[in-house]
């Protein structure tokens, strides 16, 4: 994924119904890079940087900060400067992210090496544009580029499979929010395949239960479960 274009986390909504449908059978691995900066991008770097060394901590940690880069379109509205990005940063400690050490890691040579290995991964699959993403088992491995309808990745995972993999069902406006702390209406449609009105009224029923909440400044197209 490109995080220097805004229209690379559009990916995420796919990683994440593909991820709550088959998580089952597949593993998750995220390489993001800035191919399209040919200097001038500080703030990408440092966006890039802070990504990585999260993920020394857990890749959890840096996927939950993606999606909120995601959600709120932190990326789109320039908010990606030094001091806004640990605002975010902070706000995660909570989860177990040790905001010392991610300012250490953000200097360690650990650092550089993981760096280093996201860009040879996309030397060795030569990829040319992005978002891409491969699906590799252990016989053989596909690579796509761009971003296709679900049922080109569907396909996919039946091919090199074998089979047609069961789809984990049951999933449904409350749990989708639980099982990632927030989404915006258009993501919950998309994953839930359900018309945006649809989940609007769902999320209006369980914001009276007081079970989730707009997410502040996204003028009530994303939502969060309720702390």
């Amino acid at each position: 994924m490109d995080i220097s274009d805004p229209d690379g986390f559009h990916v995420m909504t796919l990683i994440k119904k593909l991820e709550l449908e088959y998580g089952h059978l597949i593993r998750f691995r995220m390489v993001s890079t800035v191919p399209s900066c040919v200097g001038g991008c500080q703030e990408e770097v440092r966006l890039l940087t802070m990504i990585k060394a999260m993920e020394l901590q857990g890749k959890r940690h840096a996927m939950r900060f993606l999606r909120h880069l995601h959600i709120n379109d932190a990326f789109t509205k320039d908010a990606s400067n030094d001091a806004d990005l640990w605002e975010i940063a902070r706000s995660y400690a909570g989860y177990g992210l040790d905001i010392d050490e991610l300012a250490a890691d953000m200097q360690s040579n650990q650092l550089l090496s993981a760096l280093a290995v996201d860009h040879q991964i996309l030397k060795d699959w030569e990829i040319e544009s992005l978002p891409a993403m491969t699906f590799v088992t252990r016989d053989e491995a596909l690579k796509i580029e761009g971003v296709y309808p679900y049922d080109v990745y569907q396909a996919v995972m039946s091919e090199l499979l074998g089979y047609v993999p069961n789809r984990q069902t049951g999933w449904n406006v409350e749990k989708v929010l639980r099982h990632y702390d927030a989404s915006t209406i258009t993501e919950l449609a998309f994953i839930l395949e359900l018309d945006k009105p649809i989940i609007e009224r769902e999320l209006k029923k369980l914001s009276l239960q007081q079970r989730c909440r707009p997410v502040p400044g996204c003028s009530g197209q994303a939502w969060a479960t309720q702390k």
